[in-house]
């Protein structure tokens, strides 16, 4: 198979800086052992996983007019010469109405390929839009990372331009398999502007999301077409990246059902609708060996949108809201004075917008302070070693989020705002007329100050030595994440480390 993967790794390149050309790069399409009319007749190509032993052969589609002389039999990789068997087959346009398939790849690392999924709106954030697909198709390549170039185009559909977007954030961590996981799902970033070429077929959008019932329809819309099938029902399914067995995760909570057609390969991150038009669950491969059944995997929406922070931009909907969906954060509340250097000045009232940190990011990171530190008994060293977590997540830029706003409201990450938490209500209504969320005001304020304009001083006082992770000391048995992990710190009533990924 590693025989295999080279040739086939450079044929896929080709393939895709073709299709980006628009077909019309004649001297690659020759390298690839394509005539120049058979290059502009191409609308798709897939590439299989059979069986889940990896890949087999590459289909390409083209249109009826492309004459069957044309029609290749094989490829050239581009870098060796070596020749590979293609299948070659024609009636790939599909029609406007059924352009459903909208390819996705990784551009900056490309590995393999998915189909688009819904695009999603941020909670927090309703100008901002993420297109969502599958997490192994973007993000299992080694080298992948966030700000990744990733393409989304409109198989069957040669004028159509290309989506372009960057690679935001993934579920699994697919550099510590073998994991257990809910989502395994990927989101770009793209802009309003560039989804113009979506934004106006109403039929390829959902109405909205669902759970799957025992007894729904269930469709799968991929290539083109609305492949049917029923029976669902949930359960745990191990999975492996592109038929590499030594790549294992585990998806609990799979939803598994039974299309009426196999799966390929590509359809990964294809959206999987019910009779009603609604989004019931991504799809992510096929079933485990020996279940004796033809069962496909998907991913339900609900844990993704949970994860995401995010929700579904459905159908006649505009793709960006003018304000926030959720309860806005408070304004920077009048402090209280008091002794201390923890007390913020009298004369302190909201972080002026040009002269020091955003105003929202200050009062997040002090609800957080406050939320996970604010019962160590009058002390601030542990308030203050939760707040350089936070920035040290920020610096890291991963998928934790790229600001202060990101890191803190991401899902199941600081246990004070997740939705489930019985003092979530008190977290968002106090002010600065608690003594304690007043030192949590200054204890922000000054530490975003100096992340901002002397983030080398706000390191060196860092006190967790550049910890992203913590968990309460009494916590017994420790967290699974914590596993093989020394803590470089102790401080107030957690434990911190800085050597988890």
């Amino acid at each position: 198979m590693a025989a295999h993967a080279a040739p086939l790794l450079a044929v896929r390149t080709a393939l895709g800086a073709l299709m980006t050309s628009r077909r019309e790069d004649e001297a690659l399409a020759a390298r690839l052992g394509l005539s120049a009319d058979a290059a502009r007749a191409l609308h798709w190509w897939r590439l299989p996983l059979v069986g889940g032993q990896g890949p087999r052969r590459l289909t390409l589609a083209f249109g009826d007019d492309c004459p069957g002389r044309q029609l290749p039999r094989a490829l050239r990789s581009p870098l060796t010469g070596e020749t590979m068997p293609v299948d070659a087959v024609r009636g790939g346009r599909f029609g406007h109405a059924q352009a459903a398939w909208v390819r996705a790849e990784n551009a900056s690392n490309r590995f393999l390929e998915g189909t688009l999924t819904a695009v999603l709106r941020r909670t927090a954030r309703p100008s901002s839009l993420l297109a969502l697909t599958s997490g192994h198709v973007l993000a299992a390549a080694r080298p992948s990372a966030r700000g990744d170039d990733v393409t989304l185009w409109l198989d069957g559909e040669p004028d159509a331009p290309p989506i372009n977007g960057r690679l935001f954030d993934w579920q699994p961590n697919f550099q510590a398999l073998p994991v257990t996981c809910a989502v395994d799902a990927a989101l770009v970033e793209v802009s309003a502007a560039a989804l113009r070429p979506l934004a106006g077929r109403g039929a390829e959008w959902p109405v909205g999301t669902a759970s799957a019932l025992a007894d729904d329809q269930l469709f799968i819309r991929t290539r083109g077409r609305a492949i049917g099938g029923q029976a669902p029902h949930l359960f745990g399914a191990s999975l492996c990246i592109a038929g590499d067995e030594s790549r294992p995760y585990l998806l609990d909570g799979a939803l598994c059902w039974t299309p009426d057609e196999a799966t390929l390969g590509g359809d990964s991150g294809a959206p999987i609708w019910n009779s009603r038009d609604e989004l019931v669950g991504l799809h992510a491969g096929v079933a485990p060996d020996g279940v004796g059944l033809r069962c496909a995997i998907a991913v339900p929406i609900a844990p993704v949108l949970a994860w995401a922070g995010a929700e579904l931009v459905r159908r006649d909907e505009p793709l960006v809201r003018a304000g926030p969906l959720a309860t806005p954060a408070a304004p920077v509340p009048a402090p209280m004075a008091g002794p201390g250097p923890a007390s913020v000045p009298a004369s302190s009232t909201a972080v002026p917008a040009a002269a020091g940190p955003a105003g929202q990011d200050v009062v997040i990171l002090a609800r957080t302070v406050w939320g996970e530190a604010r019962g160590e008994r009058g002390q601030i060293d542990g308030m203050e070693a939760v707040a350089h977590v936070v920035l040290n997540r920020v610096r890291r830029a991963t998928y934790w989020g790229r600001d202060v706003v990101e890191v803190c409201r991401k899902p199941w990450q600081f246990s004070c705002w997740n939705r489930n938490d019985p003092n979530l209500p008190q977290l968002l209504a106090v002010d600065a007329t608690n003594a304690r969320f007043a030192q949590a005001l200054a204890i922000a304020r000054r530490l975003m100050a100096q992340e901002q304009d002397r983030p080398q001083e706000r390191l060196r006082g860092d006190p967790t030595a550049g910890a992203t992770h913590y968990h309460a000391a009494r916590l017994a048995p420790p967290p699974r994440w914590a596993a093989g992990h020394r803590p470089c710190a102790r401080i107030g009533a957690h434990l911190f480390f800085n050597d988890i990924p």
